[in-house]
Formats: C-alpha cells, structure tokens, sequence
C-alpha cells in the first residue's frame, strides 16, 4: 500500500494523518516500528517521551489544541517566517468554551527517514508536508541536512505554534480584569475557572518535555545529537520561557480569582447589611401592629380613632432611634 511521503535527497518524510490499522501494520513490516509503540498511539495510552531502538529512535510529545478553533478553516498555525501569506489563528477574548486539551505526535527518527504520526489537532504538519511536497525549495529548507534536522525543524513549529495559546491564555486573564471592573457576573466565574483549568492542563504539556529537551541539550542521545545539541538549546529555551509564562499567568489569575471572590464576599455582607438593617428599622412598626391588629380585649385606647397616628408616630420614632443608634456605633 501506499503511505504519504516525500523523498528529497535520500531522506523520506512520511506523514500519516489519523493512521489506520492497514498503515499501522505496513509502518511494522517495512519499517520494523514495535507494535507496542503503534498501538499506544492509536489508543492515545502514551506520554511525552524518548526512546532509542538500533534502528530507529521515537519521540512522543503533547501539543495544544483548541477543539472549536481548530475545526475553522480560517487562519494558520504556521508561523509568519515560514509563509508571510498565512495569517497566525486568533482566538476570542473570553476564555469560555475554549478548553485547551492534549494532541499527541509520534515521531520515528530512521537514518534515512522521519515518520510522523499524528491527527487533525496538529495541522501545522499536514502544512510542512505540502510545502514539501509542492516546493522544492521547502524540499531544501527541510530536509537538505537530514532526518534529525527535519526532526527538529517540525518540533520547532509545534513548539511555536505552543505561544499563540500562551498568548490567549494572557488576553483571556486580561479580559477577565477588565470584567471585573465592569461587572460581575456568572459568566466571569466561567472565565476564571475554565483559564485556570488550560493552565493547568497546558502545564501538564510541557512539564514532562522539559526534562527531555534537556536531556537532548547534555547530549544523552548520540543518535540525536552531534551537531543538532545547539539546536535542543533553542527547543528547550523556548519551553522554559512557555513554562515561565505559564506560571506568571497561574498567578494572576490566582490573584484576580482572589479578587473576584473578595469582592463577591463584600457584596453579600453588604446584602446582608441592608436586609438586617431594613429588619430592625421595621421592627417597632411589626410589633406595634402586630399587637393592636390582635382582637385583644382592654388594649390602650383601642377604639379611639387618633390611635392610629399615635401607634404610626410611635412607629416611625422607634425606626429613627433604631437608625441613630446604628449610626453612633458607625454600622452603617
């Protein structure tokens, strides 16, 4: 059968979009790829890691994907260096809806290959494969230095691609302070409860490669290394400085959410204030009627009409105690 795959000066680059069990099985019989690894991936069982076989070596990482962003055909994840023609992806402002989750990429580095297996969470692949394809310029900025260079460059992208979410993850806690001044609402709770959930779960991302690109940048994989370890450097710097942004993010919003909820506490002690207060201004009136509206025998001056203003000056006197002593112990 026949696998997509681009052949450029003795390097192929195959790219298997949502492989089948019938691709599965040719990638074990013609590349001799462990079933063990095939099937992880088809049933999404791996983490980020890197392991290295006689033939062939395999890296499994995690990349960000917005489901209802990515289902849009406007806008491109590859960044603006590679095709000036391609807008980056823009997102909305607010952080509902938006849940960030895991996209898994396998890689197998051959000497004379790279095979990609990923799904529709990573288009940015599908793009460099095409340009590939189509362009034999592409061709030489790719694949020209060999498989752990086209290796690296494809990573690159991803990890690229990592900042535009980085960046919306910023904008949404930038929207949710400007809420906050505007108005609190149920839909701002929304906000801050899902940006803290893409944080974290943005995290548990790039939390396990960072060991991984520093294990590359040391130089422990021969294979990989070699003239490529500068190049981990700048994979890794870029990482960290995601993983940094990141955390100052978990802290803002952790802030604002601090924030939000003192200010949702002072408006119920303030709620609370006003209904004690509006009780205990109507209480001599409650109790003056309640006690002249029962049919009691001998009650003061019960049947004189002038009762009633007297009862509603007593009223009304009792409110206006009640009020100035509120006022001289400064609860109000």
């Amino acid at each position: 059968m026949k696998v997509p795959t681009v052949t450029h000066k003795g390097l192929s680059f195959i790219n298997l979009n949502k492989p089948t069990e019938e691709q599965v099985k040719f990638l074990n019989k013609n590349f001799g790829f462990s079933m063990l690894n095939l099937e992880d991936f088809l049933y999404k069982t791996q983490i980020p890691k890197i392991e290295i076989y006689d033939d062939y070596s395999l890296m499994v990482m995690d990349v960000p994907f917005i489901a209802q962003i990515e289902k849009s055909k406007a806008g491109s994840f590859i960044p603006q260096a590679l095709s000036s023609k391609v807008p980056l992806r823009t997102f909305s402002k607010s952080a509902r809806k938006k849940r960030i989750s895991a996209g898994e990429v396998d890689f197998f580095i051959g000497k004379d290959y790279v095979v990609v297996l990923h799904d529709e969470k990573t288009p940015q692949i599908d793009e460099i494969f095409d340009m590939c394809r189509v362009s034999s310029k592409h061709r030489d900025e790719f694949m020209t230095d060999g498989a752990p260079f086209l290796f690296y460059r494809l990573v690159d992208i991803l990890v690229d691609a990592s900042f535009s979410y980085v960046e919306d993850i910023s904008n949404s806690i930038d929207f949710i302070d400007n809420q906050l001044d505007e108005n609190i609402s149920a839909k701002v709770i929304e906000d801050i409860s899902m940006t803290r959930r893409n944080i974290v779960v943005f995290e548990t991302m790039i939390k396990p490669a960072l060991p991984i690109f520093t294990d590359l940048e040391r130089g422990k994989y021969l294979k990989l290394n070699g003239e490529m370890t500068p190049y981990w450097s700048n994979i890794l710097d870029h990482l960290q400085k995601i993983w940094e942004r990141l955390e100052d993010n978990k802290e803002l919003i952790q802030g604002i959410s601090t924030s939000h909820e003192s200010i949702l506490s002072n408006r119920s002690n303030e709620l609370v204030k006003f209904f004690t207060l509006v009780t205990a201004v109507a209480f001599p009136f409650v109790l003056v009627n309640n006690l002249y509206s029962m049919n009691v025998v001998g009650l003061p001056y019960a049947k004189e009409p002038w009762i009633v203003w007297v009862l509603f000056l007593l009223a009304f006197t009792g409110g206006g105690i009640m009020l100035a002593y509120f006022k001289y112990r400064d609860w109000l």
